[in-house]
């Protein structure tokens, strides 16, 4: 049976074709809400219609499976026959919705039944408009589930209630047209149909504010980009798409080489195209870290490298405050003066570095000999990036800049104000009950500036006259602290003096009664020295720290000063006194004194990594001492950092 006698056979049946009877305009805005059923009830059906759900999709669900799985044979079959039995329009029929507002036509369209889709379109054009309840028409279904057939099949329609492209305009509830539904999905061949039959259509965004030609960028589809824009007639509004959510930028972030090439070989200007922010593509990719799209797109247009965007930032600002220090390498080979590149504030990269704690192009920039003139250069506040490195302390920018003779540590700004005083001022300032992990990081910016000799400039007075007083409330809980641990490692030294490995000789008339039965193995005298000096080192903890009870805070600070020292050396030779004294009970088994012997050392290893820098002088400006301290001090400021 052909598809003409299909129309005929229902028109057998009466008011079934569409176009006996005025429909609702209110069809062809799909804002508003979808045209009521027109089937009215006679008194006989009266009771069953108030009954029976007639507008719901399922009411006939072998229909609703033909339109799914059958043929356009089987389909039309059952419309005409469930028309016959209820009496009722198959117009009526095939506007009957899911829970979800889809129609038989969302339905055919969903499952790729294109033959159905044209039979139901034809009986009644206006139906490719209807909306589900995410206001989705059928070629949003359809080209979000990729069948290219139906799409095809959609577009054919021709109807005077349908104005050219309409179906391919309309939006679903976030905005997107069929195009969009297609590009997000990854259906490239039904974009590209799409693309082609409204060009015009690649203009419109969604409520994102996202284009095709970005959607495009972004999925990388790039025979998609290229179609777009070869069939692009108005060119202002190809240039809008790429101020914000642009497609080109879309690809730098994805690393997309084969969409930035269809953009820039249809028009090399995009590669001067600036978003919202200013930010060139170049700028993105040197944010980024795209070592490869960098220098693609400074191959296409090289002086993007020197453009600013609205804050003042050159892309090889943006790879400095992100840290990419190949990508500065890369954009330093071409200029030809550093110095001047400088953003609104007068800062230079190496400011940038120290003010975003970016210590890898720091130490670029200091091996650079090239690069001298940035090292001690201010910017408009005078500051230097010793002293900016000191205002958001950052100890090893810190450390890395004042063991470079080059940098003058002596440096004021505008206030009047050193490294040294600028970390002391902020530090003034510091509540210790606000942030627990701050202290630290201030500690050893401002051990780092001291140990180097930093001076304090004579006018910086003024600017810390509101320093808090000092306490020792702050420091009460550490003396407690140390004050119970070398308590408890005096009295198990103490026990351990008198509890010898081996025991004692209890042989009644010789010469050796009452001494340790090991005392001639070097194992044995290892375990007696350090746990002699555990016991004592430990004794002079207490007592040092029982001075810190004083009140006096200078008595504390040089307390804690001598304690902790002290205290680690406790600690290190009880560590070394107990492996010394398993190892004599269990030596006539090596395999398990070898154990006991390997894993003290180890963990005596571990134990003075942590507490050497705890006890090394960080602050000292002694040059040997300094020496002795800068591993100790990486190692904390590792720790310290986030």
């Amino acid at each position: 049976m052909g598809r003409l006698d299909l129309q005929i056979e229902l028109e057998s049946y009466p008011s079934s074709s569409p176009k006996d009877e005025p429909r609702n305009d209110n069809v062809k805005k799909p804002e508003k809400k979808l045209p009521a059923s027109k089937i009215q009830p006679d008194d006989h059906h009266e009771s069953q219609s108030n009954e029976d759900p007639v507008s719901d999709i399922y009411t006939d669900y072998g229909l609703y499976l033909a339109a799914k799985n059958g043929s356009l044979d089987d389909f039309a079959h059952l419309l005409a026959r469930v028309s016959a039995s209820q009496q009722t329009p198959p117009g009526d029929i095939l506007r009957r919705a899911s829970p979800v507002g889809n129609t038989f036509i969302h339905v055919a369209a969903k499952h790729g039944k294109d033959k159905i889709v044209t039979f139901i379109a034809e009986n009644d054009p206006s139906v490719v408009l209807v909306k589900n309840h995410n206001r989705e028409t059928a070629l949003h279904v359809a080209a979000k589930t990729g069948h290219l057939s139906v799409v095809n099949a959609l577009l054919a329609i021709r109807n005077a209630e349908l104005e050219d492209n309409s179906v391919l305009r309309e939006m679903d509830e976030i905005g997107n047209t069929a195009l969009h539904v297609a590009l997000i999905n990854g259906r490239d061949l039904v974009a590209r149909c799409l693309v082609q039959k409204d060009p015009e259509g690649s203009y419109c965004v969604n409520n994102k504010g996202e284009s095709a030609l970005y959607l495009a960028a972004k999925v990388g589809s790039a025979r998609c980009v290229s179609l777009i824009l070869q069939l692009s007639t108005d060119q202002g509004q190809v240039n809008e798409l790429f101020t914000s959510n642009s497609a080109i930028h879309a690809a730098v972030e994805r690393k997309d080489r084969d969409v930035l090439e269809a953009m820039l070989k249809t028009n090399p200007s995009f590669a001067r195209s600036r978003d919202n922010e200013g930010r060139t593509p170049l700028h993105l990719a040197a944010s980024l870290g795209y070592l490869e799209e960098v220098r693609y797109l400074l191959r296409q247009y090289a002086p993007s490298a020197t453009r600013k965007d609205k804050k003042g930032l050159l892309p090889i600002h943006l790879a400095t405050i992100k840290g990419h220090v190949d990508i500065v390498r890369l954009l330093l080979r071409d200029c030809p003066d550093s110095g001047e590149l400088l953003d609104n504030d007068g800062r230079n990269i190496l400011h940038l570095a120290a003010r975003n704690g970016r210590c890898n192009v720091v130490k670029y920039i200091l091996g650079n000999r090239d690069l001298d003139d940035l090292i001690n250069m201010k910017d408009k506040k005078g500051n230097t990036s010793l002293h900016l490195s000191a205002m958001f302390y950052y100890p090893k920018i810190a450390s890395a800049l004042t063991w470079d003779d080059r940098v003058d540590i002596t440096s004021v700004n505008d206030i009047g104000m050193t490294a040294l005083d600028v970390s002391e001022y902020y530090y003034s300032w510091y509540d210790p009950t606000f942030c627990q992990g701050l202290p630290r990081e201030i500690r050893l910016t401002w051990a780092a500036l001291k140990s180097a000799g930093t001076p304090r400039s004579p006018t910086a007075s003024k600017h810390t006259s509101k320093k808090k007083s000092p306490s020792t409330d702050r420091y009460k809980d550490r003396v407690n602290t140390l004050l119970l641990v070398a308590t408890l490692v005096a009295t198990v030294t103490f026990a351990a003096g008198f509890t010898m490995p081996g025991g004692y000789n209890t042989t009644s008339g010789s010469s050796d009664l009452g001494m340790a039965t090991m005392s001639r193995s070097r194992v044995f005298r290892v375990f007696v020295f350090c746990d002699t000096l555990a016991m004592y080192s430990s004794i002079l903890v207490a007592v040092a720290l029982s001075w810190a009870q004083l009140g006096d805070l200078n008595l504390v600070l040089n307390a804690l000063t001598i304690a902790t020292p002290l205290l680690s050396i406790a600690l290190s030779m009880m560590s070394m006194a107990f492996t010394a004294g398993v190892y004599l009970a269990v030596r006539e088994l090596k395999w398990l004194s070898t154990a006991v012997f390997v894993m003290g050392i180890v963990f005596l290893a571990i134990l003075l990594v942590l507490v050497v820098p705890l006890c090394a002088p960080l602050a000292s400006t002694n040059r040997v001492l300094r020496y002795l301290s800068y591993y100790p001090f990486l190692l904390l400021a590792l720790a310290s950092s986030s």
